[in-house]
């Protein structure tokens, strides 16, 4: 017979983990959020990070219908919330995977990682690929692009190198944050949907900072406008949200 108290703590540590960041920080993850945006304000300005923060009203439309021209219109609009030049990335919607498994701990607590977007650079112009599943959900569908249009700030305008900067996965993922993104990445960053058997739910982990270093990204990033009480907060998920809010009141002490 299966211990009730076992099972629960594993399905405790498996949460755990899929909050955290995905890689390691170095020097930790306080320290290296202050010194990135830092770099960002160095290399993008400090007028970006003072922008008004992108609200889930502001960029999608009411009444969204997850069609592929709805969702290109998202891109666009996260596109030139980035800077982006109109059509500077090809796009296209047919990047195709089911995902790849990962056991914790049990076979019945695995996870699923999506390979949902993908840069990739090109002779003549760099491309961006997403799951053509992620029309349906406008607030993935936005932390995705928004990743991959960082990819296309930060590699395709050689400011990093993947071999000069061996972090760069997270650092495009606080960059989304930098640029007042990060509503839609840390809200997206976990989830749990029903299992293809239908059998309860299965975890799903997106992205590099996760919700645990998302929460001190967003709490810095307030900081840094002179935010003590953001009222955008009421837009992230709960454990998001209050991660901020406890991360905030430290930082102000």
């Amino acid at each position: 017979m299966r211990n009730p108290i076992g099972v629960l703590r594993r399905s405790q540590q498996v949460r755990s983990q899929l909050k955290a960041p995905r890689e390691r920080l170095p020097g930790g993850s306080r320290r290296w959020i202050r010194s990135s945006m830092e770099w960002m304000i160095a290399e993008f300005g400090r007028d970006v990070v003072l922008r008004p923060i992108a609200l889930p009203g502001d960029l999608i439309p009411a009444g969204y219908d997850g069609t592929r021209p709805a969702a290109e219109e998202l891109c666009r609009r996260v596109s030139a919330r980035m800077d982006l030049r109109p059509d500077q990335c090809a796009l296209s919607f047919e990047l195709v995977g089911d995902g790849i498994r990962r056991p914790a701990y049990r076979r019945s607590a695995s996870v699923v990682k999506e390979p949902s977007g993908r840069w990739i650079r090109g002779a003549e112009r760099n491309q961006i690929q997403l799951s053509p599943a992620l029309a349906a959900d406008p607030v993935a569908l936005i932390a995705i692009f928004a990743h991959e249009a960082g990819h296309e700030l930060l590699l395709g305008s050689s400011r990093i190198s993947v071999a000069r900067r061996p972090d760069h996965e997270p650092l495009t993922d606080l960059l989304t944050v930098f640029y007042g993104l990060g509503i839609f990445t840390a809200n997206a960053a976990y989830e749990r949907r029903p299992r293809p058997n239908g059998r309860g739910k299965q975890p799903l982990a997106r992205g590099y900072l996760r919700e645990a270093a998302l929460s001190e990204a967003l709490a810095y990033y307030a900081l840094l406008r002179g935010e003590r009480r953001p009222t955008w907060d009421r837009y992230l998920d709960p454990p998001v949200r209050r991660g901020m809010r406890n991360q905030l009141a430290v930082l102000h002490r």
